[in-house]
């Protein structure tokens, strides 16, 4: 079970009990409070006929003719009442009075008349001058006959003389008390809903920065550069760093050991080449192969200083997630650099530049990374440009980027080369030579593309001949000067 389910089914669990105990807790006290809210309005209600029924039977000793007429007067009575949605229409009060030895003078049923009350509880603690109340069911098998009965006593001169007993039907309060749990109930689960609705948002914000962690190991394994996802003093932003810091150590280790192996695979042919010459210019008196194995001796010696240092840049590169340094760089500037530095070999193979460079192009960037990544681009442009052609150069900044075309007049990309030129020492031979390079330059290119934000595409012209095309994302400054 992952930890947003974890987080959900823990936070509903919780918040069922607790609402479900506090629907316990407002029952609890709810259907008593009803009770007793009832049972004061009987009392007082009781009180104040006892009042009536005493003057009557302080001139007419044990005579409720006054009760009986104001109470056929009370029963014929229609009213049109809507308390709390509930509506009431007719009276629902009994009352019965006894003397002062419990016998019934009158009840408004009309059926107890005569009989002795003594052992109700109303009548009876009353009768002893305390408070008498009691519910009992007119039908034993029957839940909603109950009625309430609460008693006042009858006094004249300081004398209890008899009781007044007023009854309330349990089902005509019991409707209030229903409606108002049935009102209970639907606020609970509204607010079970509403708590669940939270439930979903805290799971989803306790769970993001652990999904985050988990895209960047995956995205860290696959070695793919990220900076740390995680913001503030959290646990999990330190939990985050320690990742970051095992992800920086195991590339480290990786890293060298990958360029150990790079080294020894590519070093591996032309050592083996000076070799072989050196060992047959030991032996070579004919001074025409003499100068040929030292040339090839020369030749190879370069390859291996260009492979090292090739290496030695890449590894520094492949090494970084962002540029070593920043500064402001005139682009424009950087690149006319460029063509100047490549003078000699344009010259060689009596080539031209075509040039539209936009001046004054500014951007935040390493020097040495974006430096050389030019200059291997011009190299590639010379390489598979033919003697006599021309390099075609466009430096412009179109919105949001700087985008650099540079294409060559030669035959173009093979087919089977297409998907393998920015790979590690993969190379094409070169047109005039049949040569071919260190395989790294392009590789160069892409990863201090990578390291400024832009990207580098190689393809076929339309026009002939292959064009490279590196865009870099805009970070503008005032160039004011020419930034060398």
């Amino acid at each position: 079970m992952n930890f947003f389910i974890r987080f959900l089914v823990g936070y509903a669990i919780v918040t069922a009990v607790a609402v479900l105990f506090a629907m316990k807790l407002f029952s609890d006290q709810f259907v008593p409070g009803v009770r007793q809210s009832v049972e004061d309005m009987v009392l007082q209600t009781a009180n104040l006929l006892a009042e009536v029924a005493a003057r009557e039977m302080q001139t007419t000793p044990n005579q409720t003719t006054e009760i009986e007429a104001l109470f056929q007067s009370y029963q014929q009575r229609r009213f049109d009442a809507r308390i709390y949605n509930v509506q009431k229409n007719d009276p629902d009060l009994r009352i019965y009075v006894t003397d002062q030895v419990g016998r019934v003078l009158f009840d408004s049923r009309g059926e107890a008349v005569g009989q002795d009350f003594s052992r109700w509880r109303d009548v009876s603690l009353t009768l002893r001058g305390q408070y008498g109340a009691r519910t009992s069911r007119d039908n034993p098998y029957d839940d909603t006959s109950s009625i309430m009965y609460v008693a006042a006593p009858i006094r004249i001169n300081g004398q209890i003389v008899g009781v007044l007993s007023v009854g309330k039907p349990s089902r005509s309060f019991q409707t209030f008390i229903d409606l108002g749990q049935r009102e209970v109930n639907k606020a609970a689960l509204g607010l079970f809903a509403v708590a669940m609705l939270l439930a979903l948002a805290f799971s989803y914000w306790m769970t993001r920065d652990l999904r985050r962690l988990v895209v960047y190991a995956n995205e860290a394994a696959e070695g793919k550069r990220r900076t740390i996802p995680i913001e503030g003093r959290s646990e999990l932003k330190r939990l985050a760093q320690a990742l970051e810091h095992l992800r920086a150590e195991l590339d480290g280790k990786a890293h060298v050991e990958r360029v150990t192996q790079l080294l020894a695979h590519e070093l591996k042919s032309p050592i083996a080449a000076v070799r072989g010459a050196a060992e047959l210019l030991e032996e070579e008196r004919d001074p025409i192969r003499r100068s040929r194995l030292e040339h090839n001796i020369k030749q190879e010696a370069e390859r291996l200083q260009k492979i090292v240092e090739g290496v030695l840049e890449l590894a520094r590169a492949e090494n970084r997630d962002t540029p070593p340094t920043r500064e402001p760089l005139n682009l424009s500037v950087l690149l006319n650099d460029a063509i100047v530095q490549r003078e000699t070999r344009l010259a060689e193979k009596a080539l031209n530049t075509q040039t539209e460079i936009q001046p004054d192009i500014g951007l935040l960037a390493d020097r040495f990374l974006l430096n050389q990544a030019l200059l291997n681009l011009l190299d590639n442009a010379i390489d598979f440009s033919p003697a006599g052609g021309t390099i075609h150069l466009k430096l412009r900044q179109d919105n949001d980027q700087i985008e650099l075309l540079i294409r060559d007049e030669g035959a173009g990309i093979p087919d089977y080369a297409q998907a393998r030129l920015f790979e590690r020492f993969y190379s094409t031979p070169r047109p005039d030579s049949g040569q071919r390079g260190t395989g790294l330059g392009l590789n160069l290119v892409e990863q201090a593309a990578r390291l400024h934000g832009g990207s580098i595409s190689l393809n076929n012209a339309p026009s002939g001949g292959a064009e490279a095309v590196l865009r870099l994302p805009i970070t503008p400054y005032s160039v004011k000067t020419r930034t060398r």
